[in-house]
């Protein structure tokens, strides 16, 4: 089947290949009947009149701007949901107030994670110390919780979860750091 300088072809793939090769047979009286059927008329009452849509101007206006109204409204849902969870929700660092008078701030820095069994937080301002800051496990068991007073500035940082680093899911991510993992990054405005 196959030419001397080709690979020959496993027996199986060779079979498929020449009945992929063969030409169908098509039953005669199916063929007719195919043909016949074909070259009925179509009844005229099966033929639907398309019906005519028409709308007059004003309520065309109208309609457009209750669309308008309605986007507006859906987008500005989003951005005070968006706000909102990104003022005081879970996850990205965020300033909850002045820490002390030398322009600190206090980050809230939280994750949602309810099978952990330890928590904490590593970056820029604790020299990437898994150690030096637990965060505590709140009331509803889910959601592990830390405040950390940082200067205004721009830091990354990553969560420890049972000893595995990972970024904050809702935070900014930064660029790699030197071992492939990546951060996230907080920032923090001064007063």
């Amino acid at each position: 089947m196959h030419d001397s300088g080709q690979n020959p072809l496993p027996d199986p793939l060779d079979r498929a290949v020449s009945l992929l090769r063969t030409t169908p047979v098509v039953r005669d009286d199916w063929r007719s009947t195919l043909l016949d059927r074909i070259a009925e008329p179509t009844p005229v009452t099966l033929l639907a009149t398309p019906r005519r849509w028409s709308v007059r101007p004003f309520v065309a206006v109208a309609a457009g701007v209750v669309c308008m109204i309605a986007g507006a409204a859906g987008a500005l849902a989003v951005v005070k949901a968006n706000r909102s969870s990104s003022l005081g929700g879970v996850g990205a660092g965020v300033p909850m107030e002045q820490a002390s008078l030398t322009g600190a701030s206090k980050v809230r820095f939280a994750l949602i994670a309810p099978s952990a069994v330890h928590v904490s937080i590593v970056g820029d301002f604790n020299q990437w110390n898994p150690s030096a800051l637990p965060l505590r496990r709140l009331a509803d068991g889910r959601t592990w919780e830390v405040q950390v007073p940082l200067p205004p500035g721009r830091y990354t940082y990553a969560f420890v979860v049972d000893g595995r680093i990972s970024r904050d899911p809702i935070a900014p991510e930064a660029a790699n750091d030197d071992f492939g993992v990546a951060n996230s990054v907080v920032l923090v405005k001064g007063l």
